[in-house]
């Protein structure tokens, strides 16, 4: 594929690597972005890391996705100059200003913890200081210990029909554990628990939902501690008591058991105005030979003992 660009140059290489003088066409496509003055984000050596970035007046913003197997705890390299670096996070709400140092070349390593699916937003400020609270990084400081017990499930809100409550001591799908009504839900369900907290001390606990079919809004003995819908699903526990803890999840699934249910008792429900609805090869949509789809709160459920720490 050829690449071209505005920038003109006179001491291109010659045509033995695939690239012509001005204006640059060529198939070796990081040296012709090189050429154009595009640097490169040596963070993509990092397995499963994937990045898009935007120049602003003043610096960059990065958004960075960790997409591989393996977490992320340690320095990254931005093909950037900064005088600070911001990290948000979307998921939360959280920000600060990021732990950053100046590599042997003068741009900014900034130090980042992303476990495998999480995401952050970066924003750099090529000269200016920025006097926030400092991002908080935590570590594990102990094994974490699985929540057991009975589990208390009843249906809220969805449909067709909101089936019975049941309890259970091993969490799985509601479509194995709810029976024939389960398996046509689409909707919420709420996952109820009372526990003491494990035995080990912690300057504060992480909570991991384990598997969860789609997202989960949680609450901590009456307290809000946000909403999951992407792995990996976990909340820090703000306000773990000793004992008596009540934990809450709402779990919602999607539609397509739904549908599926739909589909197989040959109810009507395609009832569009001015659009055909098709399968991906074009032909009558049809959801009744679809696999039920795991729904709910699948877990383990696990909390994690944590502790803050500085970058190294």
């Amino acid at each position: 594929r050829d690449w071209s660009s505005d920038v003109c140059s006179s001491d291109l290489p010659d045509a033995g690597r695939g690239v012509s003088k001005a204006p640059l066409l060529g198939t070796d496509t990081e040296l012709l972005l090189t050429k154009a003055g595009v640097a490169r984000e040596s963070l993509v050596d990092h397995a499963g890391l994937l990045f898009v970035r935007r120049a602003l007046e003043s610096g960059r913003h990065y958004f960075i996705a960790n997409r591989g197997e393996q977490p992320l705890n340690g320095w990254v390299t931005l093909a950037t100059r900064a005088a600070s670096v911001a990290i948000m996070d979307a998921m939360t709400g959280q920000a600060g200003v990021g732990a950053m140092r100046q590599s042997s070349d003068g741009t900014a390593q900034v130090y980042l913890q992303l476990q495998p699916g999480e995401s952050v937003i970066l924003r750099t400020f090529a000269e200016r200081e920025i006097k926030e609270p400092a991002w908080v990084y935590w570590q594990p400081v102990d094994q974490p210990a699985e929540l057991t017990g009975g589990w208390q499930v009843r249906f809220i809100a969805g449909g067709p029909a909101l089936p019975p409550p049941f309890e259970t001591t091993n969490l799985a799908s509601w479509t194995v554990l709810g029976g024939e009504e389960a398996q046509r839900f689409a909707g919420t369900a709420r996952y109820s628990l009372k526990f003491d907290a494990p035995a080990a001390s912690a300057e504060d606990w992480w909570l991991d939902l384990g598997r969860v079919c789609q997202s989960a809004r949680v609450r901590l003995n009456g307290r809000d501690l946000g909403t999951t819908f992407v792995p990996p699903f976990g909340l820090l526990a703000h306000g773990l008591k000793p004992t008596g803890n009540e934990l809450e999840i709402e779990v919602t699934n999607v539609s397509a058991n739904r549908i599926r249910d739909l589909d197989r008792r040959g109810v009507k429900w395609r009832n569009f105005y001015d659009i055909n609805f098709a399968s991906i090869d074009y032909k009558p949509f049809d959801a009744s030979n679809w696999p039920l789809a795991d729904s709910g709160l699948l877990g383990p459920v696990r909390l994690q003992p944590v502790a803050k720490v500085r970058a190294k």
